[in-house]
């Protein structure tokens, strides 16, 4: 439930959302139309009751009903429609918005909970909406919630006006007022805790995708440098505690440039992605990691791996990449790979890269295509 949630919230269009607020909304506003009239329907309780106020209440929750329902049909024919629909949303928010609120307000703002639905309602309106509806929505609900307050605290009008003294046994309120006003709050704080819940998880949810986009490559899905160099440094921490095996293998594209030069930059990103494809096919998922440092340049840091492990790694990854061609008709062409890899030993990060860019270099200037191990002990060999 929560993914089906997360998923329409973030992909569907501006219509959908409004609909959904409409869908979520007039049930609401029915069910309370259908029990206030009943409670004006029974004498025991119509005592406790304001008739005027409460018809104007009924009044209300028409006049937004109406109001909701009419943008719905004007929006249906256009629910799949990605523009934003900012007058649509804007009517459906101060709707709503008003309707929770008159309730609030004529049922008592601080002693009958319904104040806790209106949260939930800005909570729901929060994960819907654009910050500009909900900001106008906002300064409405609040500015009357206000004006009515200060005109109780000056008895220019009665605190809750929708009830009667009838609603109060001395001090304690009568069973239908208690019971009314016990649902609201477990309902309201239920809704509101819900969708802070929901708020959270998507903060997290937020963090973690933040998290992965810092640590990822956009163009491969590979980790980048920041995520290799972490880990290199992890590694390296982790070998000189347990003393295990560690190799690392810089990897660059041969004539990339001419890549790019003769075919077009699509066609290089192209290449790249099937690198990066090829890569995390060749490699132990996940102690491995496969890395796209930059350009045309990539990484493999391959914990617990030996010298013969390290080998035949990087002949499968050629023995692979031979096998495609890229481009079309007669313009097809194959990529080759240049390799330096280094087995350390005790050494720290940046001498390892180092290392390992030598017998990259080493291997580039002798022909390219071809796999150069650096000696971890001495240098290059």
């Amino acid at each position: 439930m929560r993914v089906l949630i997360e998923r329409f919230i973030i992909s569907s269009t501006p219509a959908w959302r409004v609909l959904l607020a409409v869908f979520a909304s007039v049930p609401f506003f029915m069910i309370e139309f259908m029990v206030h009239g009943w409670g004006l329907a029974m004498p025991e309780i119509r005592a406790g009751l304001n008739p005027g106020v409460m018809w104007f209440l009924q009044g209300v929750f028409v006049l937004a009903t109406v109001i909701e329902v009419s943008v719905a049909l004007w929006l249906w024919p256009r629910r799949h429609q990605h523009d934003a629909v900012p007058r649509a949303t804007l009517l459906v928010c101060l709707s709503i918005g008003l309707g929770y609120t008159t309730v609030t307000i004529l049922a008592g703002m601080f002693t009958a909970a319904p104040n806790l639905i209106l949260l939930g309602v800005l909570a729901i309106g929060l994960l819907l909406f654009e910050r500009r509806p909900m900001l106008i929505s906002y300064v409405v609900c609040v500015s009357m919630m206000a004006i009515y307050d200060a005109g109780s605290v000056a008895q220019w009008w009665p605190y809750a006006p929708a009830l009667t003294p009838q609603v109060m046994q001395g001090r304690e309120p009568v069973w239908w007022f208690a019971f009314w006003r016990q649902l609201v709050f477990v309902l309201g704080y239920a809704v509101l805790l819900s969708l802070l819940l929901l708020l959270f998880d998507r903060l997290d949810l937020l963090h973690a995708k933040l998290r992965r986009l810092s640590y990822t490559d956009g163009l491969t899905g590979l980790a980048n440098r920041r995520r290799a160099m972490e880990v290199l440094n992890n590694e390296v921490a982790r070998q000189a505690r347990t003393g295990q095996t560690l190799a690392l293998v810089l990897i660059d594209a041969d004539h990339f440039k001419q890549v790019n030069d003769q075919y077009g930059h699509d066609m290089g990103d192209k290449v790249l992605r099937a690198l990066g494809k090829l890569l995390m096919a060749c490699v132990r998922s996940p102690t491995d990691v496969a890395c796209r440092l930059g350009g045309e340049e990539f990484a493999l840091i391959l914990p617990d791996t030996r010298h013969e492990q390290v080998e035949a790694v990087c002949a499968r990854l050629r023995q692979q990449l031979a096998l495609q061609t890229f481009g079309e008709g007669d313009a097809t062409f194959k990529v080759t790979l240049s390799m330096g890899v280094v087995e350390g030993s005790r050494q720290g990060a940046e001498q390892l890269l180092q290392l390992a860019d030598h017998a990259l270099y080493r291997a580039k200037s002798t022909g390219r295509d071809r796999v150069c191990m650096a000696d971890s002990a001495m240098g290059v060999a």
